[in-house]
């Protein structure tokens, strides 16, 4: 009864089963819970990735970072993410929480991981295994938390008293990166499974060594170390030392419920009806068409129109219909539409599963997005023409002319190719700023009247804006928590 326990609790965490109503693991460890085995151990390994549902719910971070970029838009024009007008009261504290909820579990697990003495050479390799997936999922919480507040409290120990997590103080991002993101990831690239491997069968939502590559490659492009993400990227993409990925034949098979866990599939999220934990982002924009299949909410954002256009202008129709569900739509008023498809059923299905919400997966990493990363670090290297096949392979998916090898390639193409490729996957708006170019676009998308969006801003936003305030309440308690400049 006890295996069959820990097989329900499992199978709802990391495969999304369909018969099993069985209560969640709790999302909170206990540093003094005695693990006895590696079946137990991944009882609490559960509770960390039970987390990602959470913080990858389609009302916090999401649904901010396309607010923030030039993708999304609120119905009024007027919300503070989306104006770039915010004041220390708009700090998003669930995204501060659930990513340092995250980290308490994996620094629980990692202390009691420390302590466990595998009786054989599999029970070892498993224990390592978790042990890298607990650094993965740190690495992630951090590296979420540096790109929206910038500086962030330090936290890789247990503490042996709760009031020792105060009087920390926020930590330089370089030092994050530096001493924990990395080191983490190199762990986790160490010890994690590759894709594809037998003792991931049945839990294949679990993090990877290619999951962990991905994350690193985006890391040191992120820190603008073109020359070491290149390094690490050819490991995934060329050396395929993370196992074996591939594009799917159309960017929709990608996100179907059917296809979960596919080739083309780095890390994502599972959600799934039966085990409780069902997925809503097909509500997360709003028109006349949500308003037709009766699925308004009043959470949801709109698409932004200059979004829509370069659909329109670059003629991406394939990728355009696999991201927006409609577009153009003769005699209907607005005329231009929008409704992801990306985490949803097609428009008439979603009245019926208005409440109960579907199977489908957040993807927080994909091939696609590997093919861009490394082509933009073969541009910038000077490798154009090899930066080119990549991009081909991408655009060649959706039908798209592949480029010349002489196209005259530069950052703004390659911003360009990552937005019909990912709109609406949670890196828009972290491209822009990485890039530099997030005050320069967002302003010129916020001030510029584009088809119905005919209620421009007055002015370019301010840098100092591109980070969120830190949470009030956490400076309430932590005095030596100081705000971001400008709050």
């Amino acid at each position: 009864m006890k295996n069959i326990l820990y097989i329900i609790l499992l199978a709802c965490i990391f495969t999304g089963c369909e018969d099993f109503l069985n209560r969640l693991p709790e999302d909170t460890l206990s540093p003094d819970a005695y693990y006895n085995d590696t079946k137990e151990l991944k009882t609490g390994l559960s509770g960390c990735y039970k987390i990602l549902q959470n913080i990858y719910s389609p009302t916090d971070m999401t649904k901010v970072l396309e607010l923030m970029s030039d993708d999304g838009k609120d119905p009024r024009n007027t919300d503070e993410f989306h104006v770039f007008r915010k004041t220390n009261a708009h700090s998003q504290a669930n995204i501060w929480t659930w990513n340092y909820k995250m980290i308490y579990n994996c620094n629980s697990l990692l202390n009691i991981l420390a302590g466990y003495s595998p009786t054989n050479e599999t029970d070892r390799i498993e224990a390592l295994a978790m042990e890298g997936e607990c650094h993965f999922l740190r690495a992630l919480a951090y590296f979420n938390l540096v790109r929206i507040y910038g500086d962030v409290p330090k936290v890789t120990e247990m503490f042996k008293n709760p009031t020792d997590a105060f009087g920390i103080g926020r930590t330089a991002v370089n030092d994050i990166y530096t001493n924990v993101i990395i080191p983490d990831l190199e762990n986790a690239i160490t010890n994690c499974y590759k894709k594809g491997a037998k003792e991931l069968i049945g839990m294949e939502a679990r993090a990877t060594k290619g999951s962990a590559l991905m994350m690193l490659g985006k890391v040191y492009l992120t820190m603008n170390n073109h020359s070491e993400a290149e390094k690490i990227l050819k490991r995934l993409i060329v050396d395929q030392e993370g196992g074996t990925y591939g594009l799917m034949p159309t960017m929709h098979d990608v996100f179907q419920p059917e296809n979960k866990f596919n080739k083309e599939s780095i890390f994502e999220v599972n959600f799934n009806v039966s085990g409780g934990q069902p997925c809503y982002y097909f509500q997360i924009m709003i028109n006349d068409i949500a308003i037709r299949y009766n699925t308004t909410y009043n959470s949801a954002y709109q698409a932004e129109h200059n979004l829509m256009r370069e659909f329109v202008n670059y003629k991406e129709d394939i990728r355009y219909k696999s991201t927006l569900d409609s577009g153009y739509v003769p005699n209907a008023s607005p005329y231009i539409q929008a409704f992801p498809v990306k985490f949803g059923p097609e428009g008439s299905m979603r009245a019926a599963v208005k409440n109960t919400g579907t199977d489908n997966n957040f993807m927080v990493y994909r091939y696609a997005d590997a093919l861009l990363m490394y082509a933009e670090c073969l541009m910038q290297s000077g490798n154009k023409t090899e930066a080119i096949k990549y991009i081909n392979m991408v655009r060649n998916r959706s039908g798209m002319e592949a480029l010349p090898n002489d196209y005259p390639l530069d950052i703004y193409w390659i911003l360009h190719e990552r937005r019909m490729e990912l709109t609406f996957e949670g890196h828009r708006y972290f491209d822009l700023v990485r890039t530099g170019k997030a005050v320069e676009i967002i302003s010129k998308a916020l001030m510029t009247v584009c088809d119905l969006d005919d209620k421009p801003t007055l002015e370019p936003i301010q840098e100092y804006q591109l980070l969120l305030p830190v949470p009030t309440t956490q400076i309430e308690i932590d005095q030596t928590l100081v705000q971001n400049k400008g709050y």
